[in-house]
């Protein structure tokens, strides 16, 4: 195999383990149960390692899916039998291998594999948080520092936190399973709450080199899409949340240029923005009107369309978005959410009027140690002449960034300076 062929096979596998990990362990977790999560876990990354050492000498297979699901199982089985399990992990494997290939569902169930894991992670039983964590870790293949950078703590902290929702799943008795019909729609809030840190994460990814993460934008928009579809889910709230992902993703094409580079909304240009997915978001748009409640989605999906439905950039209606994040933070206060709120202020009234806010923000817990914060007051102290301060900030802000895409853009705006 030539090195360019063993770059394309490395390729598919990274693509691999983003797109479909998440998904073989909820498929070996229906198999095997749930109680075995971190054994199915060690399996599926054993399964990418063989990946890693054959497929360069053997080739891609022609459903490498299959292929990596059939040799985790394997590990499975193995591991079982090495606990001294093996006719347990036998019976299991017969019983188990002609239903994962073709699954049956109830009616009131969704027939969908992450979703149904995901639902099942956010079983009443684990607390709020911890439900979202550890959907996040397991359905979406999230790393313990992507997660941390979603709910703006520590990496220990999230990683206690998994530990103790992991050990409640064992310890408790408890059964996870796809909810009965009255069951699912208490679990729905958690569910979109993953699928949403889901997609905040693939529009502006916490680490690695590229600032956009489409496999993860894309992924969340399929999930809602069918949460949308489905009887049992379909509601004005999750319409809503479909609103919002698309409007976002919309704009993806032009959010970084031909090298990658940050592209600033100010900047981009509108002709290169998916129309055809903001046609999908006004339909889900008007598909959320429907009932009295006004979610923290719907208003976040109001401010998306102000900024994608506006022609140019100086017709935004700054007001109307500043209204929105007012009325969003009553709802449910954010700290991320107020940041973008000082953004538009700054549009409205002014750098000094915001940084003043900015600077009243400062005083919450955990701010400063966010990266988005430092780059916003950076440029606040940019716009008002604060030369020296807003290099200092955006130094801060180089020190606090994983994103090598987002350290690049913080770099021009310190060579600017």
């Amino acid at each position: 195999m030539t090195p360019d062929q063993q770059v394309q096979v490395q390729e598919s596998i990274d693509h691999l383990f983003r797109h479909h990990a998440g998904q073989m362990v909820s498929v070996l977790c229906r198999i095997f149960g749930f109680g075995r999560i971190d054994m199915v876990e060690d399996a599926v990354q054993d399964s990418l390692i063989a990946a890693m050492r054959t497929w360069p000498f053997n080739g891609i297979p022609e459903n490498p899916t299959a292929w990596l699901i059939q040799t985790a199982k394997n590990r499975l089985i193995d591991r079982l039998r090495r606990d001294g399990r093996s006719d347990s992990a036998d019976d299991e494997f017969d019983v188990a291998t002609s239903a994962s290939e073709k699954p049956v569902y109830f009616p009131d169930e969704i027939a969908e594999d992450q979703l149904r894991m995901t639902f099942a992670c956010c079983h009443p039983s684990i607390p709020p948080d911890s439900q979202v964590a550890l959907t996040l870790k397991i359905v979406g293949g999230f790393s313990v520092p992507e997660i941390a950078s979603a709910y703006l703590a520590s990496e220990e902290a999230v990683a206690k936190m998994l530990t103790r929702a992991k050990a409640r799943l064992r310890g408790s008795g408890i059964v996870l399973d796809i909810p009965v019909a009255d069951e699912i729609t208490s679990r729905l809030d958690a569910v979109l709450k993953v699928l949403y840190l889901m997609f905040n994460e693939g529009y502006g990814a916490s680490g690695g080199d590229e600032l956009v993460r489409r496999d993860l934008c894309f992924e969340a928009i399929r999930l809602v899409d069918i949460l949308a579809k489905h009887p049992m889910t379909a509601s004005p709230k999750v319409h809503a949340v479909a609103a919002l992902f698309m409007f976002q993703a919309s704009r993806l094409p032009a959010r970084t240029d031909h090298a990658g580079e940050l592209v600033l909304l100010s900047d981009q240009d509108r002709s290169l923005w998916d129309r055809d997915l903001i046609g999908r978001a006004i339909r889900h748009m008007r598909l959320s009107a429907d009932g009295i409640e006004i979610s923290t989605f719907h208003l976040e999906a109001e401010i998306a369309a102000a900024h994608t439905l506006s022609p140019d950039y100086a017709s935004t209606d700054w007001r109307r978005i500043l209204e929105c994040y007012t009325s969003l933070q009553q709802h449910h206060f954010s700290k991320i959410a107020e940041l973008n709120r000082i953004v538009v202020l700054s549009q409205i009234d002014g750098p000094e009027a915001a940084l003043a806010a900015l600077e009243d923000l400062a005083r919450l817990d955990g701010l400063k140690s966010h990266n988005l914060f430092h780059i916003t007051r950076g440029q606040l102290l940019a716009d008002l002449d604060r030369s020296d301060e807003a290099k200092v900030a955006f130094m801060r802000a180089l020190d606090l960034t994983r994103n090598t895409a987002v350290r690049r853009f913080v770099e021009s705006r310190l060579e600017k300076l």
